[in-house]
């Protein structure tokens, strides 16, 4: 089944959580139990049941324990993990006496963070995004941890020069992008004062899932007929499946100092993602604005080059979304905002 064919949220999960060859072989390399923080998030629950997966597989064992706020009960993400065999402890990670309880394992993925509404609460941005990584880090000085870090950060380019890489020089911009840049510097004061501890800083740049993500959200906005800003003239996808292969398999390229890996996607005009999805679904798109020459792209040819070319194209996940959409598929209520047609009133 490819992802273009899905048409129930039973058939999603079996397909976003099915490991690859690649994860396969990573999970039987990696030895040592697993912590995952803040994984009860949009991207935590695949990504736990694809490592599960994977052991299974591979004939490994390990313990794998998620700790996370669990927050939202009707999700009912903590039982899900429970059946899964994975160990389950609830608490805000930001509370130095929680933090303290947990367990220090070899391998760690760093997944939490704040962001929309970072820039209406700058003092729990700085708390989840900077101070939060400084104590975690310091928690698991010998550990291997993949931190979940963002292409924000990354200086406007045009879409002809390829995109940002790593190693380019960052340009943040607002309390969000410096707060990511201080996550990542948390991490590489504590990889200086523990030599023992390696880390990879996985900057995510819009995982495509058909409950959530760019493309589902354009392919809502246009199916509804709602204006389509031109504000963000290209945007990179990648499947949420493919952001969790790399996120998994990024443990092999831990290092000290701390490593450097995007996973983004080719990117591509919003003009021409518009109007493919709105072919499809039999509308015409409603675009407004200019569309700017400098704008966020980023390049991941390093990614590619190290892990092989992603599983899902483009062109399916374009299909999906809109199979999705017209299905009235489920949706998680957590939109990207992005192409909102922002007014001043």
């Amino acid at each position: 089944m490819t992802l273009a064919q899905i048409s129930t949220s039973a058939q999603l999960r079996e397909y976003m959580t099915t490991p690859t060859p690649g994860v396969i072989e990573c999970v039987r390399n990696i030895a040592g139990d697993l912590l995952i923080l803040g994984g009860s998030g949009k991207m935590g629950p695949e990504l736990t049941e694809m490592i599960v997966r994977a052991d299974a597989i591979a004939g490994t064992s390990r313990k794998i324990t998620v700790a996370s706020t669990f927050s939202n009960p009707r999700e009912r993400t903590a039982e899900l993990f429970a059946e899964l065999g994975v160990q389950v402890m609830k608490g805000e990670l930001t509370d130095p006496t929680f933090l303290g309880t947990l367990p220090v394992m070899p391998n760690v993925i760093y997944m939490p963070g704040f962001k929309f509404g970072s820039s209406d609460n700058w003092e729990k941005a700085v708390h989840v995004n900077c101070i939060l990584p400084y104590l975690v880090g310091e928690r698991f000085p010998g550990s291997r941890i993949v931190v979940f870090s963002s292409a924000n950060p990354y200086a406007f380019t045009t879409f002809a020069s390829g995109g940002a890489r790593e190693g380019d020089p960052l340009d943040p911009k607002g309390i969000y992008g410096w707060s990511i840049v201080a996550r990542e510097n948390a991490f590489a004061i504590t990889a200086r004062r523990h030599p023992g501890q390696r880390s990879c800083y996985y900057r995510l740049a819009y995982a495509q899932h058909l409950a959530y993500g760019v493309v589902v959200d354009l392919a809502r906005s246009i199916l509804e007929g709602k204006e389509i800003s031109l504000a963000v003239p290209y945007v990179n996808l990648v499947s949420q499946r493919d952001a969790n292969d790399r996120a998994i398999r990024a443990l092999e390229i831990c290092e000290n100092p701390p490593s450097l890996l995007n996973v983004s996607g080719r990117p591509y005009a919003v003009r021409e993602i518009a109007s493919r999805l709105a072919a499809m679904l039999g509308k015409d798109p409603v675009l407004v604005g200019d569309e700017p020459e400098y704008s966020q792209v980023v390049n991941d040819d390093f990614c590619v080059r190290r892990f092989g070319p992603y599983m899902d194209a483009v062109d399916d996940i374009l299909a999906a979304a809109v199979r999705w959409v017209k299905n009235e598929g489920t949706y998680w209520g957590k939109p990207t905002k992005f192409g909102e047609v922002k007014r001043e009133y």
